[in-house]
């Protein structure tokens, strides 16, 4: 992405109405999409697997694309972001380090988590500036705000519990109910909004499918680019370290993706148990599903 730019007049900020956006009445995409993107992010399958006991925390941006025509973007926003309280806790909203907050200098932001009879979650609203003509880049994608939030505690006997982030219209901080709009070119428009569905399951301790890196209940070449990840790029952990020791030697190294992947694609031997089928795992090697050897 290209880095944002203070978009000046030489003389005056001049606010041209313009015509309706293209396509605005049959399609919200004209008039931008507003999607999340969450840290860390979810398996396959949309779905986050949480250990029992765990008090496990997510990151949410709001994002932001656009394709305007011409020099201007986005002048300003609000945001109303809702979230089901009986699963979800948000623990803090805000707009710093953002996209958005980049091209900031001299404007009006507000934000703050609300907890009350038209909802939880936050509201936010930013004119990128009241003394320049500054407005976002008019194509890419663009970070609003961040939120993070807390998973409650997921009863036991429930295999799982299905849940959504989404923007909806009407919550209301400390004054009036917020809509998701955008201002491009002096006008409001809405958005396209698309919303952050997840599936929180919780882990059986020590049950586990061998060589199933990501938690996606199959063994494919995926775990292996995953694997290889983690090892070599930072990328995230295993959905369950002793599920990863693909070849049961005791050790995450490179030769578990390596004979993950001759398994699948060579004719090598399979994973030792617990496979084909999960299960608890017949060896002692050091490892569990929450913990690695040494």
């Amino acid at each position: 992405m290209e880095p944002l730019k203070l978009r000046a007049l030489a003389l005056a900020w001049i606010v041209w109405m313009g015509t309706p956006l293209p396509g605005q009445d049959e399609d919200c995409r004209a008039s931008g999409i507003l999607s999340f993107a969450a840290s860390p992010p979810p398996l396959p399958g949309r779905e986050y697997h949480i250990e029992p006991g765990e008090v496990f925390h997510f990151i949410l941006e709001a994002r932001l694309e656009t394709h305007f025509e011409g020099s201007w973007g986005v002048q300003g926003f609000s945001l109303s972001v809702a979230h089901d309280a009986g699963v979800l806790e948000i623990t803090g909203a805000t707009q710093a380090g953002t996209d958005a907050d980049e091209v900031f200098p001299l404007g009006f932001e507000r934000i703050e988590t609300v907890d009350n009879e038209t909802g939880e979650g936050f509201v936010c609203a930013v004119v990128l500036s009241l003394a320049q003509p500054v407005t976002l880049p008019p194509e890419g994608s663009f970070s609003l705000a961040r939120a993070g939030y807390r998973v409650r505690t997921l009863p036991e006997d429930l295999e799982g519990v299905s849940t959504a982030i989404e923007y909806r219209d009407g919550l209301r901080g400390s004054a009036q109910p917020v809509r998701n709009r955008v201002t491009w070119n002096g006008r409001s428009v809405t958005p396209c909004a698309t919303p952050f569905s997840i599936r929180l399951t919780s882990l059986s301790p020590g049950i586990f499918l061998r060589g199933d890196f990501d938690g996606s209940s199959s063994v494919d070449i995926s775990d292996a680019v995953a694997f290889i990840g983690y090892l070599f790029l930072a990328g995230r952990p295993p959905n369950c370290f002793d599920a990863a020791d693909a070849n049961d030697d005791g050790r995450l190294d490179i030769a578990d993706p390596i004979f993950g992947l001759d398994f699948l694609f060579r004719g090598g031997v399979p994973p030792p148990p617990p496979f084909p089928l999960a299960g608890p795992d017949p060896t002692e090697d050091g490892h569990s599903c929450f913990s690695r050897a040494g």
